[in-house]
């Protein structure tokens, strides 16, 4: 259906793992259209993964031509543009400006040598992650590139984040995020900006020669969209495109997360955990806070869970042949139908206890040698029983964070929800029970897009700043509130699964080093 909107409109860019996303927005947050195009990743060896960045502009101006003429909405309309994407992927591009080969996608593990050196070196900067350096970020990264691509990294003039490049490719300027600089090039603004001392201690002291001069926050104007962009998108030279950033963070914004308290979950495959804090705050267990990553003036906290969505799918992937012939003779969906089990379960799945760490843990334990486990396993434990279990894990595991989020003296006030979880009323209500607190899911699932929107609306001028358009533009569609006589119940639950893994600990390490050894 065609909208006539002659009011403007802006234009979002999610680009993912998978493919870019282009989302048209109202000023109110409705969405009018949505384009999407999807992009290779390319395995060249173990623990590496590459995209190229022409495939990335050309599935750009799919999705953005897509959109547009999905919308109705006339090109003069768009008041403003910005993107997001994802986070510690790195495109080394040449002085002209052209890409170096293809970039290093963020799950590219290829430095995890690098990460252990710079972790090594106990350098003050390394406060943002104290339980270790992963080695997805970016200076091990640039490390391994200096070590074992010397001629690319010679070359390299400019070294960005896809954020970056997509904002270059959009105005012909160079420039950096300050989202992604604070939280993954250990960015740090209260202290003048980049760590020389740590770039030069992990041994590239030239490093910051190879950054764009200008770090923007999100929001800020990076310029206007240059004739070559607007004639391949289909849009106006000129319009604003403002400064993006990471994913995730960018769909903090999305979910309305702007203020000291708030905590936004981005329900997926994983769980990805931010939170805004008045108060800079460095403990093992999350990593951060990251200085004006966001909100000039808050802090940036974050936390993990690496399987949430993932295990749901695992289970019904290998265990649930018969509901799927079931739920198709019902036209259901196999979701829904394990729900419906899983609801007649009464509160700690009758006895049973599941840890959600399939692919190890990310905080609070940062355990890549931990697994997941189900115990307390009877005849009496059928589909229904082991499907809740799964969910109640999962809850646990988010109530484990925030209980060492509380210890170190944050306080959770608000919890808000986007993602693929919140389609089920079940598992909302079981986040809702185990952690004591209401669960509110927002309007637009599509949080990083959203987010994206947001910020180009205060680029655009149409709102003062990030905190008022989000509080304009996003609404709460949902809210889940927790039954106070089950929150008590599962307390003794809870307890029971964090003391499971550090019983468990020692002995899946064991394993894990065998496991390793064989494939050795």
């Amino acid at each position: 259906m065609a909208h006539h909107v002659q009011t403007p409109c802006v234009l979002g860019i999610d680009a993912g793992t998978e493919a870019v996303k282009a989302g048209l927005f109202d000023l109110e947050g409705n969405r009018i259209a949505i384009g999407s195009c999807s992009y290779r990743t390319y395995f060249p060896a173990p623990g590496w993964a590459e995209q190229a960045p022409d495939e990335w502009w050309d599935a750009l101006v799919a999705a953005v031509r897509e959109c547009i003429a999905r919308s109705g909405v006339s090109p003069a309309a768009v008041a403003g543009v910005s993107a997001d994407a994802t986070t510690c992927t790195l495109a080394p591009l040449d002085a002209a400006g052209q890409p170096l080969g293809r970039a290093l996608l963020w799950m590219d593990v290829r430095a995890a040598e690098q990460a252990q050196r710079i972790f090594a070196t106990g350098d003050p900067a390394l406060r943002y992650c104290l339980a270790g350096v992963n080695a997805e970020w970016m200076p091990p990264k640039m490390l391994w590139m200096k070590e074992n691509e010397p001629e690319r990294y010679a070359a390299a003039a400019h070294l960005l984040e896809y954020t970056d490049w997509l904002a270059y490719r959009l105005t012909g300027r160079l420039t950096l995020n300050r989202n992604t600089a604070t939280q993954r090039w250990f960015y740090y603004p209260p202290g003048g900006g980049w760590p020389l001392d740590f770039f030069a201690a992990i041994g590239l002291p030239e490093l910051v020669y190879k950054f764009p001069n200008e770090v923007l926050p999100l929001g800020a104007v990076i310029g206007g969209l240059c004739e070559e962009a607007a004639e391949a998108l289909g849009l106006p030279a000129g319009i604003p495109v403002a400064a993006g950033g990471g994913d995730a963070f960018v769909g903090l914004l999305g979910q309305g997360v702007t203020q000291p308290g708030d905590l936004g979950v981005i329900m997926g495959s994983s769980n990805v955990l931010s939170a805004l804090a008045a108060e800079e705050l460095h403990f093992p267990g999350v990593f951060g806070s990251f200085p004006d990553a966001v909100i000039p003036g808050l802090n940036l906290v974050e936390a993990g869970q690496v399987s949430t969505g993932s295990v749901l799918s695992w289970f019904k992937r290998n265990f649930c042949g018969d509901a799927a012939l079931e739920a198709a003779r019902r036209g259901v969906s196999v979701y829904q139908l394990l729900d419906e089990e899983a609801s007649r379960v009464p509160v700690g799945s009758e006895g049973l206890i599941a840890l959600d760490y399939f692919q190890g843990n990310r905080t609070p334990h940062t355990d890549s040698a931990a697994r997941g486990a189900i115990w307390g396993l009877s005849l009496q434990s059928g589909r229904g029983q082991v499907f809740r279990a799964l969910m109640e894990g999962i809850a646990y595991g988010m109530e484990d964070i925030l209980q060492t989020l509380r210890r170190h003296g944050f306080a959770v006030q608000r919890i808000i929800a986007s993602g693929g979880a919140t389609h089920s009323p079940l598992f909302m209500q079981i986040y809702a029970d185990v952690t004591g607190q209401p669960l509110h899911v927002t309007r637009e699932p599509e949080a990083s897009l959203l987010g994206s929107a947001i910020v180009a609306a205060v680029g655009a001028g149409l709102y003062p700043d990030l905190q008022t358009a989000a509080q304009r533009m996003v609404a709460i569609e949902q809210t889940y509130a927790p039954d106070l006589a089950r929150h008590e119940e599962y307390q003794f639950f809870v307890r029971q699964y964090q003391e499971t893994y550090q019983r468990l600990r020692e002995l899946m390490r064991r394993m894990h080093e065998k496991q390793n050894r064989k494939q050795a």
